[in-house]
């Protein structure tokens, strides 16, 4: 038994002895590697020239190339073991960030494990998922790497994804799809191998030809386009030098090989044709189409409703940075209009508008003028008026500039001039007036794809070596942003002339774009008991940033979404349910203490004293510390905070008391809380009972009750929304008969009614009349000479004033003083009268 054991250990151990047909392959690297060795012993023996053959291509690049030359894709991954999927998990009420807690319970990636280096483009042809979490790679630096070796990495599983990286806690309906389009799935370990194994360029697979293929085709096209445009500069420059040297018989120099060398990339590559606009084709197509038939549809009064026909203006809205500006620009170019450009923030209010714009809507620019002059076109709708006004950062108007959003939709309805209104989000509650007026283009964000052929032009242009892998990276590091990859090529083209993985790193510490994130992600990232996991990366400066977001926001979406989830903290082994009951509400009673104990620090914050270096710790009292207590599953949706309605309802119900304590005060002489706690409820019996028991013979009743406190009809109605609990009147108000309640409205108007009111704000003068009203100066911009010009005039109206007065009290002086020399003198003869 022994020696059967050693035999088969050798037979692991060995390996066979290669075959006539093996010998018989052009092996030519091997052969040349085998050449340098001198000893004849080792040529002489099969059995290590075998293992040599075997080790050779780890140890030689060229016969490394040699022998995956001739591999696929396919080849390498049937020698990579599938991984053992998880079993069927139910999804029926699991969402998102139940998932993201359940991954947060996993132990942290260790970061730990030894990259071998890849062929170039190895991964050529390829499309990756990467799913769970992984043992000790972080999935973004997976997804790196395989986009950094040519794979396509996408995040939702299709028939066309090649294989599946999964790890624990993988996505339950990844792994559906995985089992429903039998997708290969590979762990840590098979990812590792399918790098160091893979081929130069993908291999001979038909899918890796046809992806290096399109590669090479967009760098010639890349490369022509730029060369073209290298021309076009050129024939520019001369073409405007000899204009010049036509005009002027100056000595002007000959224009240097590189031109505007000065200016931004930014500027100096702008797009100038529609060809050169990265992303949103279609919507600029729909663009071109409303304005090139816009004066067709003016004729026809706008009843075309095709293509946006029956709209004046166009809404395009958008993140910054995307080119919304720069393709209104183009397309109105491209058709031969003036455009005259405004910011809204500029001419924020209704009067401004009027002044500024009200005029320009109903105008014809001077070259249009002069071109259908050209043309003999004299009328007033012909192409004559190829002007164009467009409308910048229109959600820069707030609703408190008034009226400047309302106005500007009424030009929408009724411009005689193209419009163009541009904005970053048309979400936001003060841009529904042009929902109806205005047609809707979106922008969104371009591809990778459809930036790559600008962005390798540019570098071309640039002398700058542009790894086209790398821009996937770039995309990602800003969020989309073609205008900080333009810069950031400007500012690596100045210390290097290659751009590639090296220097991804650095870039993504020094570029990383800050997108700001909406509550409700807020609040999702918040609650995921994954942050709050001891083996969690994310800092507490992170958790302070999600807070520094929307710091208004974020305090009332946890305040109004604490209590929805299952924390993390809760005894998962815990038999008895009461205890686990118990240990739920007193995390809940800590978050909802450190909540409390946060408006204590909001105090100083908001008030006076404006102690805003406290922001930071009001961020963590009330935010990062009680999602820390209760962060774990969501168990509902995340709902937005009802404080906002409530403190508006709030609100309106405290000016409505006021309001009814103005009108009884001269009977009751209380305030307003007075009012609300010893009279509302006694006051809602009186004036519900009668009509509820007599009908129409209690309407004596009512209207005295209303006369004896100076009430009037529309406070009875203010009065019988204060009900609360049984005296709630929802339902009683129901009950009382349609034509009880029209007698009660006919009765009261019929006969005339004492009323208490008081009028405030309004200074009343001596003589009893009214101060004259001040105009609204607030959107008036006055001259810096202003100031000294207005001391002048009134130091100028003071002096005649002042002599003016003096004038007025003179003569009374002497009236006076004649008045009392006639008593004197009417005395003094009546006194001889007596004598």
């Amino acid at each position: 038994m022994e020696d059967d054991d050693d035999i088969q250990i050798i037979d692991k151990t060995i390996p066979k002895r290669p075959t006539r047909a093996s010998l018989n392959k052009p092996t030519t690297p091997v052969k040349a590697a085998s050449a340098k060795v001198k000893s004849p012993v080792k040529a002489r023996t099969p059995v290590k020239k075998e293992v040599k053959k075997a080790v050779q291509p780890e140890t030689s690049a060229g016969a490394a190339a040699a022998i995956t030359s001739a591999h696929t894709a396919e080849d390498v991954l049937k020698t990579i073991e599938d991984a053992v999927l998880p079993e069927s998990v139910d999804t029926k009420g699991m969402n998102y960030f139940q998932l993201k807690a359940k991954q947060g319970n996993v132990a942290a990636p260790t970061g730990v494990r030894d990259i071998p280096e890849g062929r170039p483009n190895c991964l050529n042809g390829l499309t990756v998922v990467f799913t769970g979490v992984l043992p000790n790679l972080d999935r973004s630096q997976c997804e790196q790497l395989a986009s950094r070796y040519g794979a396509k990495v996408t995040k939702s599983i299709t028939k066309k994804t090649t294989l599946v990286v999964i790890g624990e806690e993988a996505g339950p309906k990844k792994v559906q799809l995985i089992k429903q389009y039998k997708t290969k799935a590979i762990d840590e370990e098979g990812f590792i191998k399918l790098i160091s194994s893979m081929p130069a360029d993908g291999g001979d697979g038909e899918e890796a030809k046809k992806l290096l293929a399109k590669k090479k085709e967009e760098e010639r096209v890349a490369f022509e386009l730029a060369e073209r445009e290298d021309e076009e500069e050129k024939l520019r420059q001369k073409k405007s030098l000899a204009e010049r040297k036509k005009s002027a018989k100056v000595v002007v120099e000959k224009p240097s090989d590189k031109p505007d060398s000065e200016k931004l990339w930014t500027v100096k590559y702008a797009p100038t044709k529609i060809e050169q606009i990265c992303g949103n084709k279609g919507n600029v197509q729909k663009l071109r189409t409303w304005l090139e038939n816009w004066s067709d549809n003016h004729r026809s009064g706008f009843t075309n409703y095709a293509n946006g026909g029956d709209k004046r203006a166009v809404l395009i809205s958008g993140p910054p940075g995307i080119g919304k500006t720069t393709s209104a620009h183009i397309v109105a170019k491209s058709l031969g209009f003036d455009i005259l450009e405004r910011n809204a923030s500029d001419v924020r209010s209704k009067s401004l508008l009027n002044q500024q714009l009200k005029s320009v809507l109903n105008n014809t620019s001077v070259v249009g003028y002069f071109q259908a002059k050209e043309k003999g076109d004299t009328g007033t709708e012909g192409n004559g008026r190829k002007f164009v006004l467009i409308m910048d950062e229109v959600d820069g108007m707030s609703s408190g500039d008034h009226g400047g959003v309302g106005q500007l939709a009424q030009f929408c309805k009724t411009t005689d001039t193209p419009l163009i209104l541009i904005c970053n989000d048309k979400s936001l509650p003060k841009m529904r007036p042009f929902d109806k007026v205005t047609l809707d283009l979106t922008w969104r964000r371009p591809t990778a794809n459809e930036m790559k052929s600008r962005l390798m032009t540019i570098a071309h242009r640039e002398s700058l070596k542009l790894d086209p892998n790398v821009i996937d990276q770039l995309v990602q590091v800003t969020s989309n942003d073609i205008r900080q990859i333009i810069n950031i090529l400007s500012t690596v083209s100045r210390t290097q002339t290659k751009l590639d993985y090296s220097q991804v790193g650095d870039i993504k510490d020094t570029w990383q774009k800050q997108v700001s994130l909406k509550p409700f992600e807020i609040i999702g990232r918040l609650l995921q008991g994954s942050i709050f996991s001891p083996l969690s990366t994310v800092t507490l400066n992170d958790k302070i940033n999600l807070f520094f977001n929307d710091f208004d926001f974020t305090p009332l979406m946890v305040h109004e979404n604490y209590r929805n989830t299952r924390p993390s903290r809760l005894n998962e082994n815990s038999s008895a349910r009461q205890d686990e009951n118990l240990a739920h509400l007193e995390l809940l009673s800590k978050a909802a203490d450190s909540i409390s104990l946060s408006d204590l620090v909001s105090v100083p914050i908001r008030n006076g004293e404006q102690q805003w270096s406290l922001l930071p710790f009001y961020g963590v009292m009330s935010s990062v510390l009680p999602c820390s207590y209760i962060a774990g599953s969501i168990t509902g949706r995340i709902n937005f905070s009802s404080w906002l309605g409530q403190n508006s309802k709030r609100l309106k119900y405290e000016r409505l008391l006021q309001q009814l304590q103005y009108h009884s005060s001269l009977k009751t002489n209380t305030n307003n809380i007075e009012l609300r706690v010893s009279y509302m409820t006694f006051l809602i019996q009186r004036l519900i009972d009668p009509l509820l028991k007599k009908g129409s013979d209690g309407l004596d009743e009512v209207i005295e009750l209303l006369d004896e406190y100076y009430f009037t009809k529309e406070d009875w109605d203010v009065i019988m929304d204060f009900g609360v609990g049984k005296y709630k009147m929802d339902g009683a108000l129901k009950q009382i008969p349609t034509a009880v309640k029209s007698q009660f409205t006919r009765k009261y108007n019929s006969t005339t009614h004492h009323m208490a009111i008081y009028k405030t704000g309004d200074s009343v003068s001596k003589r009893g009349a009214t101060s004259a009203p001040r105009p609204d100066l607030e959107d008036v911009v006055e001259d810096d000479t202003a100031g000294d010009k207005k001391d002048e005039d009134d130091e100028e109206e003071g002096d005649l004033k002042k002599d003016k007065l003096i004038k007025e009290v003179k003569p009374k002086k002497s009236t006076a003083k004649s008045k009392g020399a006639a008593s004197k003198a009417k005395t003094s003869r009546a006194k001889k009268a007596k004598a």
